[in-house]
């Protein structure tokens, strides 16, 4: 129960209004093309123009979600208020019953039908799987922009903190060389077998370096915060992502310069939250 309540009353990670207006608009299009394309609840047998009254379910949709909207975030804004995620569920709830109300009202006028019950759950079922799927997509979209721009802050920062540390990554090979590089050119460290391949960047070209050692070794020679294990199999420099795509199922990683595709994996992904948020 009190992890229920935190979860209610903690802060919302994405921009609550962000592109609203895209989603509202992506919601509508959604709702008229399944009008318009699958004709269901007897649309097929209307004898006006079909066109134009799924185009009135479009206006209507994007109008009702405008509007929820706004008067959902308004105070919050002008009082700077944080939006948690309790909030965002009565949001959520709220526009799904608006909306259904009025798409049945609009389809009672239309069809000169009685309102009913009936009616009303029938509208709240299909604009309920429409915008579970909008939303889902854009969610997902704007938790991906946001963990970007994150991302973009911190690397900065702690890229200029670090700019003139040297670290040094020891070959346990008795006649192997360790290799030492600035620790902004380091990019990843991938384990393989009973050795490591390190990726780096050296006068400005990409580098890959067999070292005899394991993660776990090179991890202790690394007491760094932005050398983050994403993987059983990978150290990555967070300094050097230019993009993380991705959900709490696990994330893909870009790195400068770098054509590989780093994973970070479910058990990691809490890890890497908690260093950006």
């Amino acid at each position: 129960m009190s992890r229920l309540t935190s979860f209610l009353r903690s802060k919302y990670m994405i921009h609550a209004n962000a592109s609203s207006w895209r989603t509202s608009v992506a919601l509508g299009v959604g709702i008229f093309l399944f009008l318009y394309l699958l004709q269901p609840f007897g649309i097929s047998r209307y004898r006006g123009s079909i066109f134009l009254m799924c185009l009135g379910f479009c206006v209507m949709t994007i109008g009702v979600q405008w509007l929820c909207t706004f008067l959902f975030f308004r105070r919050p804004a002008q009082k700077k208020m944080p939006v948690t995620n309790g909030y965002m569920i009565i949001y959520s709830v709220a526009i799904e019953f608006a909306l259904a109300i009025s798409l049945t009202l609009y389809a009672a006028f239309f069809f000169h039908i009685p309102l009913s019950w009936q009616l009303f759950w029938v509208f709240f079922y299909w604009t309920f799987l429409v915008w579970v799927i909008v939303t889902a997509i854009f969610t997902l979209l704007n938790y991906n922009r946001m963990l970007n721009n994150r991302l973009e802050e911190m690397i900065k920062k702690t890229t200029d903190e670090q700019e003139d540390v040297i670290i040094t990554l020891h070959d346990q090979n008795l006649r192997g060389t360790d290799l030492t590089l600035p620790i902004n050119n380091l990019l990843y460290i991938e384990a393989r077998k009973n050795n490591v391949c390190v990726c780096y960047i050296k006068e400005g070209r990409l580098q890959k370096t067999e070292l005899r050692s394991t993660l776990t070794a090179l991890k202790d020679d690394l007491p760094y915060d932005n050398i983050f294990q994403c993987h059983r199999s990978f150290l990555v420099n967070i300094n050097n992502i230019v993009s993380a795509k991705g959900n709490s199922n696990g994330y893909q990683l870009l790195l400068t310069g770098c054509e590989d595709i780093i994973p970070v994996s479910r058990t990691f992904v809490p890890g890497l939250r908690h260093f950006v948020g």
